[in-house]
């Protein structure tokens, strides 16, 4: 027998049961490790510092990911682990963010820092994109002399004549 929509669905959860786990027992329910923010820069470094990390660091910098991406995620990747809270990530980024381009520079690859006009960059590829496609469309349409004359041709033809107001009928 095909199940309708009226029917009541017996294995969706019980209101309320997300409730039921311990206090403590998800990681979101538990302090951060790290309550200060001197804590978090000497977990930041020590864990940048090691060959593995910093290797896997110039590997994102090298596929054109800023400096700025970078620590976003890795500021969001510690916060889900609850290494530390989102006020400790948003005050240790500046540093963290230094110490990236630090590795970076040693290494000698070339980098962005993300900080950068970018903004200002997308603003002038869509200006410069949207004058392209102007000028195409300028080159397309027929010259603006002719475009007048068939306009005014075709209000010429639908003109009606021998009415008396605007609500008069139309035979």
């Amino acid at each position: 027998m095909a199940m309708t929509r009226n029917e009541p669905l017996f294995d969706a959860p019980i209101p309320g049961q997300s409730l039921t786990r311990e206090v403590g027992s998800r990681p979101w329910q538990n302090p951060a490790q790290f309550a200060t923010l001197e804590e978090a820069v000497d977990y930041y470094i020590s864990k940048l510092s090691t060959d593995e990390v910093a290797n896997q660091v110039i590997d994102v910098l090298e596929m054109d990911v800023s400096v700025a991406e970078l620590d976003l995620i890795i500021q969001l990747g510690s916060v889900i682990e609850v290494v530390q809270n989102i006020d400790i990530g948003v005050l240790v980024t500046p540093l963290t963010m230094e110490f990236i381009r630090l590795i970076a520079e040693s290494v000698g690859i070339e980098y962005r820092t993300g900080i950068e006009d970018e903004e200002f960059a997308n603003k002038d590829a869509l200006v410069k994109r949207a004058m392209r496609k102007f000028k195409e469309e300028q080159d397309e349409s027929p010259k603006m002399g002719e475009e007048v004359k068939e306009q005014e041709d075709v209000v010429a033809e639908e003109k009606p004549t021998g009415l008396a107001g605007l609500m008069a009928r139309r035979n």
